[in-house]
């Protein structure tokens, strides 16, 4: 046996409790041979008692390595102290060592590799209506291979007709591939997408073969398209999503190996199921001074969608001048970003105010005065000359147009402009109905046949139901004399005094000429509490009304 260097120590801790030691004896081999630990004993000192006892350890102790016994615990007030005897010896082995030296040299390797894409020109079709859309798949080569052959399957979606292969185009670098380098077939039926289906059809599967004559050569950084053209004939509200997957196959050399690529954002197609709904309306009121008159236009949008680029248009004479105007919309707030223009014509002077968008459910509140000389035609005056707007906005991301959308906003146009002539067509019957008695008033106004004086007809009937009047004429003939403030309109004091009167059987002018200016001027003061005038029109409507029921015009 041969020795060499060798070292073992305690390693000593403290436990929890005091005064007990857990103890673990470690030897290290510091020399250059593995050794063989045969014996290893540990005695506290003034005790013969072994701690440990160690014999001929299983595994080697290699150079500059160690071994450690199992941990045990020690009884003793301070920190024991160890004696220790240590046997160990060299293990015969010869080491062999070889030394070399190793050059690493660089070596290229290409990669096929390619960003691909499918995309719709538009993501929204309008339901029952006839749409074009372009699709086109693009292919990057973003390897360090030249791609020469290409395999593409495109899902057609069963809401349009199968493409017309021979309108197809392949470009790569800018210029079309002859069409002797490829080779389009379809079939019946999607292929790769399984849930987002259209309820219209089955659909249909193009296969494209890209390079049956030769190596297209598409180089690493340059992209090809495909390019074509699909037909939605009659797309139903019931495609709410319909997705359309497009799977790549391409290669370097016809027999190499094929990377497969699935398009990563499908492109995804609904059908949008809107119906235009909205009221217009027009009303030129007198106002003081000679050939000075407001006109009030009133444009409110019941659709369920916001209608973008609306164009209010009106006609005033050419002898008249417009001096002030202002367009209120959405909580009677004035519209800040509207544009108006005018234009000279044959029948006066063309005035158009253009709004980017209408919101749903937006009324818009347009008002000016206009001021001239001469004679005015009081029918032309009043007469609508339409509303005419473009597309439907569903959100505010939504503003991709189809390449429909010139054709349905020239649709749009002329049922505006079919519709709006007179106010009396149907694209202003909510307008008229929502406000009779303007029109009434106007209409005595032109009309000198009626009477000078003016109310509403729905006062006068809830008073007559109030006071139980059934004599319609008779009352309002009585009620005529009881403009007890001499402004030309009867309000609800005044028609609940003359239905005081006319229920009593004091209906005679005479009783009515010796009423106390008392009374008239306590009447007219319990009126205001109840009603408030209109500024514009002088109507009398509830006090807490928020917009004149005749005009229109929002109060502050």
């Amino acid at each position: 046996d041969a020795f060499c260097r060798g070292f073992t120590y305690m390693r000593v801790r403290e436990d929890e409790r005091p005064d007990n030691w857990i103890c673990q004896t470690i030897f290290e081999n510091r020399s250059s041979f593995a050794v063989d630990l045969v014996k290893l004993q540990v005695r506290m000192k003034g005790s013969d008692d072994l701690l440990f006892d160690v014999n001929d350890v299983k595994q080697d102790v290699h150079p500059q390595g160690k071994w450690e016994s199992e941990e045990r615990n020690v009884m003793a007030t301070a920190e024991p102290d160890f004696t220790y005897d240590l046997s160990y010896t060299v293990l015969p082995r010869a080491v062999q060592k070889t030394e070399g030296t190793i050059k690493l040299e660089e070596s290229n390797l290409t990669v096929v590799d390619a960003d691909i894409s499918k995309n719709y020109s538009t993501d929204t079709l309008k339901s029952f209506r006839q749409q074009h859309v372009s699709a086109s798949l693009k292919v990057k080569n973003t390897g360090s291979a030249t791609i020469n052959l290409m395999r593409i399957t495109d899902d057609i979606p069963g809401l349009f007709q199968a493409p017309d292969m021979d309108a197809m185009a392949i470009i790569i670098d800018g210029k079309e591939l002859p069409v002797d380098q490829w080779k389009g077939e379809l079939s019946a039926g999607i292929t790769l997408e399984k849930e987002h289906r259209s309820p219209d059809g089955e659909g249909h599967t193009m296969t494209l073969t890209v390079g049956t004559k030769g190596p297209i050569g598409l180089k690493p950084g340059k992209t090809m398209e495909v390019k074509y053209k699909l037909n939605a004939p009659d797309p139903s509200p019931a495609n709410e999503r319909v997705d359309a997957p497009a799977r790549f196959q391409f290669s370097s050399e016809q027999f190499g190996p094929v990377c497969l690529r699935d398009v990563p954002d499908a492109p995804s197609v609904r059908v949008s199921h809107l119906r235009r709904n909205f009221s217009a309306g027009k009303q030129a009121i007198p106002m003081g001074g000679k050939g000075r008159y407001e006109v009030l236009i009133l444009f409110e949008n019941n659709g369920d969608t916001a209608l973008q680029d609306v164009f209010i248009k009106d006609v005033i004479p050419s002898n008249f001048e417009i001096k002030d105007w202002h367009v209120r919309g959405a909580g009677g707030e004035k519209r800040t970003d509207v544009d108006m223009t005018t234009n000279e014509t044959e029948d006066g002077i063309q005035i158009t105010w253009k709004l980017p968008v209408v919101g749903k459910g937006e009324r818009l509140d347009v008002s000016f005065e206009i001021k001239g000389e001469g004679e005015i035609d009081a029918e032309a005056l009043n007469r609508f000359h339409g509303a005419h707007f473009g597309d439907e906005l569903e959100s505010a991301e939504d503003d991709t147009p189809t390449e429909e959308a010139p054709v349905a906003e020239e649709e749009v146009v002329e049922e505006a402009t079919e519709e709006s002539p007179a106010v009396e067509e149907e694209v202003v019957e909510e307008a008229t109905e929502e406000a009779p008695d303007a029109e009434a008033e106007v209409a005595e106004e032109e009309t000198e046949a009626e009477p000078a004086i003016k109310f509403r007809e729905d006062i006068m009937l809830r008073v007559m139901e109030e006071f139980g009047i059934e004599d319609r004429d008779g009352f309002l003939e009585h009620s005529m004399n009881f403009d007890l403030d001499d402004n030309g309109y009867l309000k609800k004091a005044e028609f609940v005094a003359a239905a005081e009167a006319f229920t009593a059987g004091d209906s005679t002018e005479e009783a009515e000429e010796e009423a106390p200016a008392e009374d008239s001027e306590s009447d007219a003061e319990e009126s205001s509490d109840e009603t408030k005038t209109c500024p514009i029109c002088s109507t009398s409507n509830d006090a807490h009304a928020d917009t004149c029921t005749a005009c229109g015009y929002t109060f502050e």
